[in-house]
């Protein structure tokens, strides 16, 4: 039985008990919700022996803490348990010798979106839903499409026709209905919660659907258990509507309040100056008075462009609490951190995920960092998801004639 009792609203307070019908938003103030345990009953199952004893290496073994029915259909890919990789060469060169990354472009659809969507996917069942919509600026819904295809059905996926192409390729080949949006993703959003609302579809849209989030935490405990059950001082991640830091957030508290970790870690919103509604967000607000800032964002790093950040209060939160901060950089920074991630560490990502890295970087150089300080920057996705991103810095092949003479005088010659 699941130990999740109900919700909460992130702004106003307002709680409501669990049903078996979804509730997306709060009914007082129209606000994001979170879900709410009872963690006496978490701790006496997800003991350190629990998992000692546990070969099942995914996302899903951490069922303890997520809003789910021990037998609900889930999808049978490998979702979860990605690498955690210490870059002490990279990490040296900024004065951080304990810098790790977490590689999620290793998930299945290759991002971190897949722990959101097996959650999501899992709810839609439970909720039996007639059909799953999200809108997407291509992770969310490639995700989506992925997961789906695992347990036969197909969802109906909103993006804009600005999305990169691989993207779009996964969607299609993985068999979604793909609606191309001339427009922003805060457009494609606004049209798949309209079509839900009309039609009851299941709405997956992150920063709207409280359970995204629900699946986005277990990032953090991984990271934590791949610590050796410790937190670390620090973590760095890329933010766009804020869904994610939000959820890696949560999943520190949650393994904070069943004695799993001693400490929480402060949370570093990493932004591009071109999308940064969360980062002017957190330098208006307080804890007592959040306010999100709406702007009209431009960077190339498209699974973090967006104009209102759905999840802004859970962001904001998040680094405010843990006594974090944020920083903002230029789009040639972010492509500069994936030239440098790519050839120090031999990790591949897109530019939303280097983007972690441009922001540590900043903080590096600013000496936010103490020496002797572990610190987690998470790579969300695959770069393969943006080639043509990539290759704006990746240089040119050197050009010879097939044979062995030509070939070592241009060797010799670059």
């Amino acid at each position: 039985m699941s130990s999740a009792i109900g919700y909460k609203c992130m702004s106003c307070g307002f709680e409501k008990e669990m049903t078996d019908k979804i509730t997306y938003v709060c009914e007082k103030c129209n606000s994001n919700l979170e879900i709410v345990y009872d963690y006496s009953k978490i701790k006496e199952q997800a003991t350190k022996k629990f998992f000692e004893e546990n070969k099942n290496y995914n996302m899903f073994r951490y069922f303890h803490f997520y809003p789910l029915e021990e037998k609900t259909t889930r999808s049978p890919l490998q979702v979860g348990w990605t690498p955690l990789y210490r870059t002490e060469s990279l990490g040296k060169k900024y004065g951080c010798p304990n810098l790790y990354i977490k590689d999620e472009g290793k998930n299945p659809s290759g991002s971190l979106k897949d722990r959101a969507g097996s959650i999501a996917l899992a709810k839609s069942f439970e909720f039996k839903a007639k059909k799953v919509a999200g809108a997407s600026t291509g992770n969310a819904g490639s995700s989506m499409a992925c997961l789906c295809a695992s347990v036969g059905i197909s969802p109906i996926i909103f993006v804009p026709k600005t999305a990169p192409k691989a993207k779009i390729a996964q969607l299609l080949l993985y068999g979604a209905k793909v609606i191309a949006v001339n427009g922003t993703y805060d457009m494609a959003f606004d049209l798949c919660h309209d079509i839900c609302e009309k039609y009851g579809w299941f709405n997956r849209n992150t920063g709207y659907n409280p359970f995204t989030r629900e699946g986005k935490k277990s990032c953090s405990f991984e990271i934590c258990e791949q610590l050796g059950w410790k937190a670390p001082d620090w973590v760095v991640v890329s933010v766009g509507d804020g869904n994610i830091i939000s959820g890696i957030w949560k999943g520190f508290k949650d393994l904070y309040n069943v004695g799993l970790i001693d400490k929480l870690p402060k949370i570093c919103a990493a932004q591009s100056e071109k999308s940064n509604a969360v980062v002017k967000s957190v330098k208006n607000s307080t804890l007592e008075n959040i306010k999100i800032e709406t702007i009209s964002a431009t960077t190339l790093a498209d699974s973090i462009s967006v104009d209102l950040p759905r999840d802004g209060i859970g962001a904001v939160k998040a680094v405010l609490e843990s006594n974090g901060t944020c920083v903002e950089f230029s789009d040639e920074k972010i492509l500069e951190a994936l030239k440098e991630i790519s050839s120090m560490t031999g990790i591949f990502t897109e530019p939303a995920g280097s983007a972690s890295i441009a922001g540590f970087k900043e903080l590096a150089k600013q000496g936010l960092f103490k020496e002797d300080e572990t610190i987690v920057c998470i790579a969300t996705g695959n770069g393969l998801k943006d080639v043509d991103s990539a290759m704006k810095v990746a240089g040119t092949p050197h050009i010879t004639e097939p044979s062995v003479e030509e070939a070592i005088k241009v060797i010799q010659e670059s």
